[in-house]
Parts: C-alpha cells; sequence; structure tokens
C-alpha cells in the first residue's frame, strides 16, 4: 500500500505538469514568473452592487488620476488608451500606463480601458470581416492588457457599416472568450437608438447583449451634433424612451446608463438664421451663467434648466446638464434596476454632479 501511494503520487504529479492552463500568462511575461512568485497575490478591487463608470480622455496620466480622485463613487475608470490600426503588426495601438492601473487599484477601482475604432466605417471593416485579422486583434489587446494587470474593456466602435452587424457580435463573442480565463470583464457602447444606419443601425443589440458582460447605453447627441437641430444634448424623455427600447433586447442587470458631462452652447445669427453649436463641459457653462449673469429657466419638455442670452446680432441657447439633470438620469437607472452609470467624460463637471451621484 505503502510503495502503491508512492506510485501514485509521482503519477499525479507528473499528469499535473503536462496540463496547460488556459489562464496562463502570455510567453512575453514569463520572465517575470519567477520574481513574482515570492509576491503577495495582487487584490483586484470588486464590484459588488452598482457600476459607477467614468471615462478618461485628452490627457495625461496625471490628469486621469486627477479626475479620477474626485469620488469614491467612481469605481470603474476607463481611459482612452486602445484603438484599432491598420498595421497588421500592431492592430492595436496601445497608451496603457501601469502607474495609472497601480493608482486606481490602490484607490478601489477597476480599469476598464476604452477600446476605439476612430469612427473609421473602412478600416472597422478591414478587421473585424476578416477572421485572422480578428483574431490577431483580439489577441494582441488580451497580451496588452495581460501584461497591464487590466481589469475589463470597453469597446467603442461606432459609425460601422450595417454589412458589419454580425461581424461586430462574433467578435465582441471572441473577445469574451480570449479575456474570459483572466476574470476581465468586456463592456460595449451602444448608441440610443435612431434612424442613422451606420450610428445605430450597426449594432444587434440583442446578440451583443448575449456576448458582452455589459452593454452602455451613450444617452446623449439626441440633437446629433449639428445639422441645424437645435436642442437638447440629451433631453430626459428621449433617454428614458432609449433606455425602454433597450430592454426590449438587454437585461437591466447588464445595462448602465452613460450620462453626458457636457452640453451644447446654440448660437444663432440673428441676421441670416443660420446657426451653430459649440460643445462645452459643465464648469465652463457655469463660467458664462455668472460672467452674464443668468437666470435658470426649467424647461419641462426637456426636464432640464435652460438659459438664453443675445449678445450682438447673435442669440445663444444652453440646455443645461446639471445636478437636477443628473439626478432625473440617476433616478431612471433606479426605476428600472439597471446596472449602473457611466460618464462622459469626467473633469469637465462640477462637485455637484458627484454629490448627486454618491447619493444613490
Amino acid at each position: 500500500m505503502k510503495y502503491s501511494m508512492i506510485i501514485l503520487s509521482i503519477v499525479t504529479f507528473a499528469l499535473l505538469l503536462s496540463c496547460g492552463s488556459p489562464a496562463q500568462r502570455p510567453p512575453a511575461d514569463t520572465s517575470r514568473l519567477k520574481q513574482e512568485s515570492t509576491a503577495k497575490p495582487k487584490l483586484i478591487p470588486k464590484i459588488t452592487n452598482r457600476i459607477v463608470m467614468g471615462w478618461n480622455a485628452f490627457g495625461t496620466t496625471e490628469t486621469y488620476i486627477k479626475q479620477s480622485s474626485v469620488s469614491k463613487t467612481l469605481n470603474v475608470v476607463s481611459p482612452r488608451w486602445f484603438k484599432l490600426d491598420y498595421n497588421y503588426k500592431h492592430l492595436v495601438i496601445s497608451e496603457a500606463d501601469a502607474r495609472f492601473v497601480k493608482w486606481a487599484h490602490n484607490s478601489g477601482k477597476q480599469v476598464w480601458p476604452l477600446f476605439g475604432n476612430s469612427f473609421d466605417t473602412k478600416m472597422t471593416d478591414f478587421i473585424i470581416s476578416n477572421p485572422i485579422k480578428s483574431q490577431k486583434t483580439i489577441n494582441q489587446l488580451r497580451d496588452i492588457m495581460v501584461k497591464y494587470e487590466i481589469d475589463g474593456v470597453n469597446v467603442d466602435f461606432e459609425n460601422m457599416d450595417v454589412k458589419n452587424k454580425a461581424h461586430f457580435v462574433n467578435f465582441i463573442r471572441l473577445l469574451k472568450a480570449a479575456l474570459q480565463p483572466y476574470g476581465m470583464q468586456v463592456t460595449v457602447d451602444v448608441t440610443r437608438e435612431n434612424p442613422d444606419p451606420n450610428w445605430s443601425g450597426c449594432y444587434d443589440r440583442r446578440g451583443l447583449g448575449k456576448v458582452a458582460d455589459f452593454i452602455v447605453m451613450m444617452g446623449y447627441n439626441e440633437d446629433l451634433g449639428g445639422g441645424g437641430h437645435i436642442g437638447s444634448v440629451a433631453s430626459l424623455p428621449w433617454v428614458e424612451q432609449g433606455i425602454q427600447l433597450l430592454l426590449k433586447d438587454v437585461p437591466a442587470n447588464k445595462v448602465l446608463l452613460a450620462i453626458p458631462f457636457y452640453t451644447r452652447e446654440w448660437v444663432t445669427d440673428l441676421n441670416s438664421g443660420k446657426a451653430y453649436g459649440t460643445e462645452l463641459g459643465l464648469v465652463d457653462v457655469d463660467k458664462i451663467i455668472a460672467n452674464y449673469g443668468l437666470i435658470k429657466k426649467w424647461d419641462p419638455t426637456t426636464k432640464q434648466n435652460y438659459v438664453e442670452y443675445i449678445k450682438g446680432i447673435e442669440r445663444h441657447q444652453i440646455w443645461l446638464e446639471d445636478e437636477n439633470s443628473v439626478k432625473l438620469r440617476m433616478d431612471i437607472i433606479n426605476k428600472y434596476k439597471l446596472k449602473g452609470a457611466a460618464a462622459w467624460w469626467i473633469g469637465q463637471e462640477t462637485p455637484e454632479i458627484w454629490q448627486v451621484i454618491s447619493s444613490f
């Protein structure tokens, strides 16, 4: 019996050595394994309830850290780090920074960087319609994420061709399969449903909801950013209707509502009637209100505060994003029992905004 146990132990040990694990680090990191083997396990912040995600954009690591320090309620940060590229050797361009990941983890936040397609319809088709290029892209992204100990990814592919609708779902399915062994989350941004084929019709929301961990509805750009359509960036009825439509395809516990930390100032030439919109952060709007001594008025149609003023021959109009509109957006999240909120982009908001978000 004694010798049988010894032989059984040897056989078992040999079998263990011969079995590969799908969750091993890519070969590029094997040089670090011996060094890391004596280190204490890294504790990844866990999200047990509501997700509050904020995108970081147009800044440096130092800027992103400052932006992301605004509130403990912010438990997921999404720096704008990854994007597609035509270069076959480097189909993924990365700006990942280990300093930010370390800071975020030490601050109790997960890191889900944004992975964008630069709104490039042809490049997106070039990659996701080709199985080889798709898998190579996914492998490159996976290796980068494992190297930097990143917790998830936020896929923000926009302005895609309708013919790529099924290709995109398959791309996300393969991406999830590649990241799942590492416990990494996959979130996908979709527009609020609208008639435009490239900006809305390109998404199979039901299909994406089945393969991704979470779906983020971008609840803004109701005005489409121009075209002479003067109005709110995101009126509350329009946002709520968008959530209702999305919930026909995706379960509420997989949905995040993205809210705008920006608005637009619409300027109309009173002589010609021509108009244009300029994007403004919420802090910038507060300065305009103070400089011109403006009084906020409640707009019952959009359910937002509104200001306007005349300067020379120009009429200026702003539908405000402030603590009042943010509270109503958080009410929508509670009403439909959504998984959480996201904000585009942090650093433009006033302190009162986080007081509102933190109260939910």
